[in-house]
Parts: structure tokens; sequence; C-alpha cells
């Protein structure tokens, strides 16, 4: 393994060519081999490459250009940025909402921020590398951390009941978990956090825009009206097709963060074609968002029965578009992904660090851009891997 985490020597170039040239779901590689089908991304809903995302970056470019001439503590937060945190607060129904460079930078700037010198914080033991980041920073600021079992509401009651009464606590998820695509039992988890006065810290990177009858997440697909989270984060990379982050919360909330979140506080504010392109990403949506998600669910669902019917084993419970397949064997994991790469199907490896040892599994992404023959070239492609590594 490298030194990363990420494998070295033959197997690193499954993580590390790049691409030169992208047709809807489908690339091209600087290596020189086949077309690559790419069940590897995450532009869930298909609006990478929309002509209107990328019109109103053009326009912002024309208008403010490239950068930023500095931090948004530093005089230079632009009008566009003020109005994609005013419409992300909205879409994610909250009062407000800060931007931030990236996702990761979001998670481990906001939860130091919230959670000081002997607050607790309580996280599911699979969150995102972000999340274990941000609540590695607090922990080292004097914060206490509590890891629960995954996606156990009991063992997180039981963790918040060893909190003293007046400390802050705040309760950190995922809303759809990377790995094996399941959900979190939001209701469950909402309502433990109000018996035990605890804030909710919902990260939506992979449910905002793609669960719920709206697309507005998880405590959309629950039909929760409070919200069910204090906080909400997701990122702008995945549906909204662009790059960045937000945390969505109440305005005194945010303002703490706008003050507080060292990710935002010293980092360049967002380019202007940055908050175009998402302004723009949720006006499709408003307009398109309900078709484009009912081309996902089928498209998932077609997915399913394409493995099943190739005898193919995924877990139950993976409802957004995260499918994996479990392997078990690491080694045999990355030979099944550069089969599939040899043949133009490009499948993500997730073996340790990602997974624990002896856990590895390949993860199929879904979008309402891939058509019926994508998947279903695919998943035959996964099958016969499978057959021809088996040992």
């Amino acid at each position: 393994m490298g030194s990363h985490g990420l494998p070295g020597g033959r197997d690193a170039v499954l993580y590390h060519r790049a691409i030169t040239h992208l047709d809807g779901p489908a690339a091209r590689y600087d290596d020189g081999g086949p077309r690559q089908l790419m069940m590897t991304t995450y532009d869930y809903l298909g609006l990478l490459g929309h002509p209107l995302l990328a019109e109103r970056a053009k326009e912002a470019i024309d208008r403010f250009g490239t950068g930023a001439h500095g931090t948004c503590a530093g005089a230079s937060t632009l009008g566009l940025q003020r109005l994609l945190e005013r419409r992300l607060a909205e879409w994610a129904g909250r009062e407000d909402a800060l931007v931030f460079p990236s996702g990761f930078q979001a998670n481990q700037s906001a939860i130091p921020a919230i959670a000081g010198k002997s607050d607790w914080i309580f996280s599911d033991e699979f969150n995102h590398a972000s999340i274990v980041q941000g609540c590695q920073i607090a922990r080292a600021r004097g914060a206490v951390l509590r890891v629960f079992r995954h996606n156990d509401a009991a063992d997180l009651a039981r963790a918040l009941r060893e909190a003293p009464a007046e400390s802050v606590k705040l309760v950190v998820s995922d809303s759809v978990f990377s790995v094996d695509g399941d959900l979190l039992d939001l209701p469950a988890f909402a309502r433990s956090c109000r018996e035990h006065d605890a804030f909710l810290y919902l990260d939506e990177a992979h449910g905002l825009g793609v669960l719920g009858p709206r697309g507005r997440g998880l405590h959309d697909h629950f039909a929760l009206p409070s919200g069910g989270a204090d906080f909400l984060m997701a990122t702008l990379s995945k549906t909204l097709a662009s790059v960045g982050g937000f945390v969505a919360a109440s305005a005194p909330l945010i303002d703490a963060l706008r003050r507080s979140a060292r990710g935002y506080v010293f980092s360049g504010a967002p380019p202007a074609p940055v908050c175009a392109a998402v302004l723009a990403a949720l006006d499709v949506l408003d307009a398109e968002g309900a078709a484009r998600r009912d081309l996902l669910r089928r498209n998932v669902a077609h997915l399913k029965r394409c493995l099943r019917s190739e005898g193919v084993e995924f877990p139950p419970g993976c409802e957004a578009a995260i499918v994996p397949v479990p392997v078990g064997d690491e080694r045999r994991t990355l030979d099944i992904a550069e089969y599939c790469r040899g043949r133009g199907v490009m499948v993500v490896p997730m073996v340790w660090p990602i997974c624990p040892r002896g856990q590895a599994r390949l993860r199929l992404n879904v979008t309402a851009h891939h058509i019926e023959q994508d998947i279903s070239t695919a998943v035959a492609c996964v099958a016969a891997a499978l057959r021809a590594t088996a040992r």
C-alpha cells in the first residue's frame, strides 16, 4: 500500500490515471486504453456538462474573472456567493448556509468549530474520512470523542448517557454511507438526539438531490417535517456538478460558523463561475429534478435486477445511487477492477483502509445519464470478472 493508503505500484493506475475526454458517462484516459464506461462517477443526476451550467459559468467569468480576490473574511465575498448561500439554505430547508472550498473542508472545519473543549462528539464508525478528520481535530482541541456502532441508535443512546447533562453534545453521521450505500436510520437518530438534547450534524453528500420526492435528502426521504438535523452538510461536486461544499443551519448557528470555521475564514472565496454553475444546477433541478430522479431510480433498479440475474450478491439497504458488490480478498478485488478496465468498464475497487481487512468490495455508482445497455454491459463484465478470478 502507498503511504497515503491507496495502492501503489502496478495497482496505482486504477486510481491515478487522467481523463482526456468525456462523453456522458464514458471517458478516455491518458493510458491509451479502451474507452471506459464509468461506473465510478457521482454525477448522479447527469448535470455535468449541462449547457445551462456551462453558459452561466462563462457569463460569470466575463463579469468577475476566474478566481477570487481573497478570503471571504477579507472582503472578497461576491454577491453571487451570497445568493448561492441563500438558495442552498432554501433548498436544504434551513435559514442560512455557508459555502466552503470542498466538502472535505466543510466537515473538517465545521465540526471542530461547533464542538470545542470539553464538548462531546458522537460519530458513526463508518463515517467518511472528512468527518473522521473533523472529529480528530476537535478532539485534539479538547473535545471528547465517542465512536458508536454503525447505524445503531441504541448504541448512540448509551453513549449519549455518558455525557454530562450540561455539555454540548454533537452527533455526526453520513446520511448515505459512501462504501455500502446504506441509509442512516434518521427517525431513530433524530429522536435520540432530541431525548438527550444533542445537536445532529448530517452529511448529505450522497443524498441531497437524490433522495426524497423533492430531492432534499434523507429527511425528505423519511418525510420528517422538522428536517431531522440541526446542521445539514453536502457537497457541490456530486449532484450539483461543480466543486465545493456547504453547511446549512439556523441563522445564529451559521453566523457563529462564519466567524469560527477556520476552513472558511482562511480560505479563498469561491470563484464566480463555481457559484454561477451551482445556481444553474439548482435551477435545472427545480425544473427537471423529479424526472431525473425517476430515471436514476429506474437505473438503480435495473442494475439490481441485472446483478440478481447474474447471481451477483449485493447487500440490502442500498437505496440511493451506490450499489456495492462484496468480494472480500483485496488482491482479487483489484484484479477484478483491472479485468473490467481492460474491457472498457471502470469500477471502483474499495480496499483497506477504505474498508476493513478482508471486506474489500467493488462499488458501482449509477447515474441518470446511464442507459440500460450501459448498466447491462457493466454488470455482465463484473460477473465475468468474478468468475475469471474465482479461486
